[in-house]
């Protein structure tokens, strides 16, 4: 199996590698319209893809990707197909050091696909909350407490070694993920739909080199 991305907008592919800056998977998540607003709005540009686009016997070009970052949206439902496309993602981003950021479930997956595990909630939550940051990180940068949207039903409960955990909540001990070497971070908060803090914590990601 090769580790070449395809994908199925052949016009896409024919743009220059430098005018794309950012990959936004879409996992059927009711957020990625503003995903997209806060990423175009931020000055940035970017290609959108559904999960269900792209293919998972590969990633990106022959040689290089036409993206330098991915952002992985949430998701509605479950499904073997989303699980395993962005499980690819997230090891194709693993091997070359693309700055990648999961979002609720992206942030899951990020977890699942590294060795973590997840716990499913006493109840779905659906609403804003308080996120106490833990440790200071290149996607807060000095803020101490987040006010956060979320929507979700499981969370990260066990992480693998590789993955730090930078946020907490009273329903989840794992709000903020980064890994201690590579340049993955994972949110268990939708930052699309969290007001300042959230457009802060997207800016910072897409301002990493």
């Amino acid at each position: 199996m090769t580790d070449h991305i395809m994908i199925t907008d052949t016009h896409q592919m024919n743009r220059s590698q430098r005018s794309l800056k950012v990959l936004v998977v879409d996992n059927d998540s009711p957020f990625t319209s503003h995903l997209i607003d806060i990423v175009s709005d931020l000055g940035y540009s970017f290609d959108y893809k559904r999960y269900s686009e792209i293919k998972i016997e590969g990633l990106g070009l022959e040689s290089l990707p036409w993206f330098n970052k991915v952002i992985l949206s949430g998701r509605t439902t479950g499904s073997s197909n989303i699980n395993a496309t962005n499980s690819k993602i997230v090891r194709y981003c693993y091997t070359r050091n693309i700055p990648i950021l999961g979002i609720c479930y992206g942030c899951q997956i990020i977890a699942l696909t590294l060795g973590g595990s997840l716990r499913r909630l006493e109840k779905p939550i659906k609403d804003f909350d308080q996120v106490t940051v833990k440790s200071d990180n290149a996607l807060v940068f000095g803020k101490q407490r987040l006010r956060v949207y979320k929507s979700h039903k499981f969370c990260v409960s066990k992480l693998p070694t590789c993955l730090d955990s930078a946020g907490e909540s009273q329903t989840c001990p794992n709000e903020i993920l980064l890994h201690r070497e590579k340049p993955i971070f994972g949110t268990q908060f939708h930052p699309e739909v969290s007001g300042t803090d959230g457009k802060d914590i997207l800016a910072n990601f897409m301002a990493m080199k």
